[in-house]
């Protein structure tokens, strides 16, 4: 890795962990050793577990919210977590965009970059999931598709906050299907990913 660049670390639970597993986990990572100097590890837990990790875990493991609301404060939003509430909680990084919230709970590239937004702009750290579809990638519009979601990131993202951002490219067609991506083929994705990046 080159000089002065750091690795990113991260371990989503998406909804996975009963009390007895987290506790094992947590033991585990407590007890894992020294992290590289260039390295930043981060935790996503169910969002009944984050109390626990935040009491628990040592730190220099952070811990991160699997998804935080579209409004900036707390409110009548059942089931919803507002980065207020969050950082409250002690918690500085969020996972955002995660393509299951795109497939299943209808999070558009619109409503993924205004939750960017509103958490930059609370201080925290972002995790900004973009990636396509098996369909999307036999045609030939991988890049398409990363750009469509990662445009209005971008613009969504405030002065001064571009250091607080980890761009995730996860192929979504190698999640939970058995196929797995190669890692020529993500880093033929990066290195058109951060092209783009440099250029706009």
């Amino acid at each position: 890795m080159a000089s002065g660049k750091k690795m990113l670390i991260g371990g989503n639970w998406k909804c996975n962990g009963t009390v007895e597993k987290v506790s094992s986990l947590v033991a585990m990572l407590n007890d894992g050793g020294k992290f590289p100097n260039n390295a930043e590890v981060v935790i996503a837990p169910t969002a009944l577990h984050v109390s626990y990790l935040v009491q628990n875990l040592r730190d220099d493991i952070n811990v991160s919210v699997q998804n935080t609301w579209s409004e900036e404060k707390a409110g009548a939003w059942t089931g919803e977590l507002t980065v207020d509430l969050v950082k409250d909680m002690g918690v500085n990084w969020t996972i955002l965009g995660h393509s299951e919230r795109r497939a299943y709970c209808g999070e558009t590239p619109v409503v993924v970059a205004k939750k960017v937004g509103i958490a930059l702009n609370a201080g925290m750290k972002v995790i900004a999931c973009i990636g396509e579809k098996l369909e999307d990638r036999e045609a030939g519009n991988t890049m398409n598709v990363c750009i469509e979601q990662l445009e209005p990131i971008i613009k969504a993202i405030p002065n001064g906050t571009v250091s607080n951002v980890v761009i995730a490219y996860e192929p979504v067609w190698a999640i939970g299907t058995g196929v797995t991506a190669t890692p020529e083929q993500a880093q033929e994705v990066h290195e058109q990913l951060r092209a783009y990046l440099v250029n706009n």
